[in-house]
């Protein structure tokens, strides 16, 4: 619906209700005697005759400028590369560090035996204290590295890289001050041949039905300047609603992926395998940075439609202010 059919709408509503208040009115008079009539009811003046009371009412026409926002489509376009991420299963190989515990001779230390024994001598044999040494090897446990290759199967991401076109339409905002104008009634006189108190009597019922009258006028103009506003939020609602509703997508996709990637990296680390590792890390900084660059149009694109959005409506506060 657009602003020229919300107004005739609005419209329509409140000359409703305002010929069911102008009903009541004849009815509020009636109660007082039953020989109440409506004399005219003109479009310009409403009259109604009560005995010897005859109450004057005039159709008076409303006027007020009303802020009317006016929309044209900006179209934005810019295009970018989506990461797209396969998991698929793969067997790693490397070399993965053994320790065993092997002997090691890291010295020797003296053994000193000494006793009696025969010698020849010139003369014959004798008893000669000697002694000798004999040297043991010292043998001790120490840790041994060596290589072996472990092989272990995993998820490993595939990255593949495609351009996405993006098209959105953007509001661009006019405020213009259009006249808006209405009928309404209100009591111009009261002519009548009675008692003082009998005037003040029927005078507030009238004037109790009047102040309904001016109440659903003011409401009227409320309602038609806040049907304003609600049209603005309204276009600016739905361009970011399409926004949204088109990085939300690709946002979860990559959002999935770096998962995956976490838990990837996460069994790598737990087998020790260091080469893969680093390659795996390196994707998942690349798709960290990927996201963000594919963030970044969005966030300008409703940084923009914000800043708008808040304009229009300044724009018709401005308006109304200075109407």
């Amino acid at each position: 619906m657009n602003t020229e059919e919300s107004i005739k709408k609005l419209t329509e509503e409140f000359e409703t209700e305002l010929k069911n208040l102008t009903n009541e009115i004849s009815k509020e008079v009636s109660s007082i005697q039953d020989d109440s009539e409506v004399l005219q009811d003109n479009g310009t003046l409403f009259n109604i005759k009560n005995g010897n009371y005859q109450y004057n009412f005039e159709w008076k026409k409303v006027i007020f400028d009303l802020p009317i926002p006016q929309f044209t489509m900006k179209t934005q376009k810019f295009s970018f590369d989506i990461p797209e991420v396969t998991m698929k299963l793969k067997e790693i190989c490397f070399d993965w560090p053994k320790t065993r515990m092997v002997n090691k001779k890291v010295g020797e230390k003296p053994e000193v035996t000494c006793g009696w024994k025969m010698t020849k001598v010139i003369f014959g044999k004798t008893k000669t204290w000697q002694c000798t040494t004999k040297w043991t090897p010292i043998i001790i446990s120490v840790p041994e590295v060596t290589m072996e290759t472990k092989c272990m199967s995993t998820k490993i991401p595939e990255v593949t890289m495609r351009t996405k076109e993006m098209i959105f339409k953007i509001p661009e905002v006019t405020v213009i001050s259009k006249q808006i104008s209405f009928n309404t009634l209100v009591i111009t006189s009261i002519n009548y041949n009675e008692s003082e108190e009998n005037i003040e009597n029927s005078n507030e019922k009238i004037t109790q039905v009047q102040q309904r009258i001016n109440d659903l006028t003011v409401a009227y103009e409320g309602k038609m300047k806040y049907m304003q506003i609600e049209l603005v939020n309204e276009q600016f609602d739905k361009a970011q609603s399409e926004i949204l509703g088109d990085v939300e997508p690709v946002k979860k996709d990559i959002e999935r992926s770096i998962e995956e990637c976490k838990g990837t990296i996460t069994e790598l680390k737990n087998n020790g395998a260091a080469d893969q590792l680093k390659i795996e890390e390196e994707k998942l900084n690349q798709l960290i940075g990927h996201l963000q660059k594919i963030l970044e149009p969005y966030q300008q694109t409703l940084e923009t439609l914000n800043e708008e959005r808040k304009k229009a409506l300044n724009e018709i506060e401005e308006l109304e202010q200075a109407a």
